[in-house]
């Protein structure tokens, strides 16, 4: 009888266990992951709208800012500049750790001017971006595709649907 009480005793006084671990969220801040080598700041070229060199900066493992400056495909003398926040997501599965393909968006701000026509307009506005990334695990790499509806509201009310594809380097 003494015996049943001891071990009642001590399975009562144990810390009960835990059938599942606790999963740590991403906060603003955290490192990217390991999905893929290289540091947070990546630059890189792009070709679409704008046709030039693209950068990102990862601010923890699903946020970022991203940039681009070059000019307009198909319009000589154009320029150009993008930033945009954006937020990843990863509902795909890749049955691999070799690579990862989140897919992310966010809003910004778009410039742009119209030097071809001779008018020097400057044409400012908010847009939204949407596109998919592929991140290799063992390169310090992303090769990206987006496209990005813009609302253009200085100078000349217009709209306009832009996109790129490129590649960056992480450092």
């Amino acid at each position: 009888m003494l015996s049943l009480a001891a071990l009642l005793a001590v399975a009562l006084s144990a810390p009960a266990a835990q059938a599942q671990s606790k999963v740590q969220q991403p906060k603003f801040g955290d490192p990217v992951k390991g999905e893929r080598r290289g540091g947070p700041l990546g630059l890189g070229i792009a070709i679409g709208a704008p046709t030039g060199v693209s950068g990102k900066v990862w601010m923890g493992d699903w946020m970022g800012l991203q940039f681009s400056a070059g000019g307009d495909l198909g319009s000589i003398g154009d320029f150009a500049g993008t930033i945009d926040y954006v937020v990843h997501i990863r509902p795909f599965n890749t049955a691999t750790s070799e690579y990862s393909v989140p897919l992310y968006f966010g809003g910004g701000f778009v410039m742009s001017t119209n030097t071809q026509l001779g008018n020097g307009d400057i044409m400012l506005g908010p847009r939204g971006v949407a596109g998919l990334s592929v991140l290799v695990k063992e390169l310090p790499t992303e090769l990206f595709f987006e496209v990005a509806p813009s609302f253009l509201v200085y100078e000349t009310v217009s709209w306009s649907m832009d996109g790129q594809i490129g590649v960056r380097y992480y450092f």
